[in-house]
């Protein structure tokens, strides 16, 4: 739980609710004050000023030092925090990180104790974004240091500064109640939420069904009794999946054949008929929910005419002309998967759009998660049914995912062009341009099928119907609590 060093989500929802930001989202997504009370943008520069009233759970008064210190400890190679980077545009961030600069260069600085000044690099369309993420909390120092290597591990190891402070805290179970030293107590109206963690749905329903829980994930199989009961809550989490191509194979650095596997998928049947649980087609990457000027992304650059898919005539023709162009008759590719139930079916149903449409014959394996990622982390795959969620809201989230640095593939697609658009595209400020520019870099890998996207997922929860206000955030997943009450 501690929260700079977050990798499940489960982690994040319950950092969520016992620590605070500078800033926070309200009901309607937009940004107010968190343990800020105002703050003010001159350039590159941020200025907040803290509440009078913002508190620790023991009491203490929080200063803006203490975040300083957090993000010099989240900054700290030495801490390993997976997601240091999203505070790289902090300036000189990057350079601290990579020791190439002392604390006294990075760009945040406490000038009293109730003002922060953070300078970025340049203008960072996201940044605000970031600060209402558990990787932007503060640290109390004299705290933490008391603690050594045991902060956030035992239930005396914490000190809390959200709506809520942990009360009990177990491998399967975490309770958490009302922080009364939060400085909007009065104004929290649910007193306790009790966290049961389990990785069975089937149990998950029968607690539903004893009324044993109030809100919980829930999987297809379930879904029509609670649309029906009208106790389901759906919302797009932004994650898409995509097939993965592996373009250091000899056969996969084909663009025809990438194409003609890409365009072959009848996507309307797969979230219809094998998803069955209010997924939609993506011909993308970058998902509805993401903010782009003044507007959603997609509102100004729709994709459903970024290709044509089921398009065997089109499909069967690129095939031919791929394997003519390779000097092979036939071809036999390997699929790999994770190893859940709609995993399994999912790559089931693409084995047989391939060999079915195409000719094509395919291996699949089936994997557990972590073997995936190794797998696809080693290029043991040729192709993979793969995923990837947002971390925060702006496009860079997902095309960050595909720049790197490391010259393999340069001549099978446009990655040059497409490393520099993205550098490009992190420093320009929120505008039509930028917008421009990151449809011009989707379009790379949409065109010249560097992957192939299938469908962009929702979550669905069931939700106790006296449970009224709770906020879902779309891009995290969070549930947040501050506005909810009976």
């Amino acid at each position: 739980m501690d929260p700079h060093l977050f990798t499940e989500m489960i982690a994040v929802q319950v950092d969520s609710s016992i620590y605070e930001g500078l800033l926070r989202l309200d009901e309607k997504g937009n940004y107010t004050g968190g343990v800020a009370k105002s703050f003010k943008e001159n350039g590159n520069k941020l200025i907040f000023k803290l509440r009078d009233n913002a508190k620790w759970s023991n009491g203490q008064k929080i200063v803006a030092n203490d975040f300083v210190f957090a993000f010099k400890r989240v900054l700290n190679p030495k801490v390993a925090a997976q997601f240091s980077e999203m505070l790289f545009p902090i300036k000189n961030a990057e350079k601290y990180y990579n020791g190439k600069v002392g604390a006294d260069a990075l760009g945040v600085k406490a000038i009293d104790d109730e003002t922060l000044e953070i300078e970025l690099e340049h203008p960072t369309a996201y940044f605000k974004y970031i600060l209402t993420l558990p990787i932007s909390v503060p640290l109390n120092q004299k705290f933490y240091e008391s603690r050594e290597n045991k902060y956030a591990v035992k239930l005396d190891d914490f000190l809390f500064n959200g709506p809520y402070k942990i009360t009990k805290l177990q491998e399967e179970e975490i309770l958490l109640e009302k922080n009364e030293d939060y400085w909007n107590a009065k104004n929290i109206k649910i007193p306790k939420i009790k966290y049961v963690i389990s990785k069975d749905f089937r149990v998950v329903d029968d607690l539903i069904k004893n009324k044993e829980i109030d809100m919980s994930r829930v999987e297809p199989y379930s879904l029509s009794k609670y649309k029906k009961n009208k106790v389901l809550d759906t919302y797009f989490n932004g994650r898409v999946w995509y097939l993965d191509f592996n373009l250091s194979n000899k056969y996969l650095k084909n663009s025809k054949l990438r194409k003609a596997i890409s365009i072959v998928i009848d996507r309307k049947k797969y979230v219809n008929e094998i998803k069955k649980d209010g997924s939609i087609v993506a011909k993308s990457i970058i998902s509805n929910e993401i903010s782009g000027y003044s507007k959603k992304y997609r509102e100004s650059y729709p994709d459903k005419d970024y290709f044509k898919d089921n398009d065997i005539k089109t499909a069967k023709k690129l095939y031919l002309e791929a394997l003519k162009e390779l000097g092979v008759n036939r071809l036999r590719l390997r699929l790999l998967s994770g190893n859940s139930d709609p995993e399994v079916k999912e790559i089931q149903f693409i084995q047989e759009e391939l060999r079915t449409k195409l000719g094509l014959e395919t291996d699949v394996s089936t994997v557990p998660f972590k073997e995936r990622l190794s797998k696809t982390r080693s290029g043991d795959y040729d192709t993979v049914l793969n995923t990837w969620s947002p971390k925060y809201d702006d496009a860079l989230s997902y095309l960050d995912r595909w720049k790197k640095d490391d010259n393999l593939n340069m001549n099978v697609w446009s990655k040059a062009k497409y490393n520099a658009l993205v550098t490009e595209i992190s420093k320009i400020p929120s505008s039509k341009e930028r917008d421009k520019k990151i449809n011009e870099a989707e379009r790379i890998l949409i065109d010249e099928n560097v992957i192939s996207p299938l469908y962009f997922s929702v979550e669905n929860h069931y939700r106790n119907p006296k449970i009224k206000d709770v906020v879902r955030r779309s891009v995290t997943g969070i549930a947040d609590f501050t506005y909810a009450h009976f």
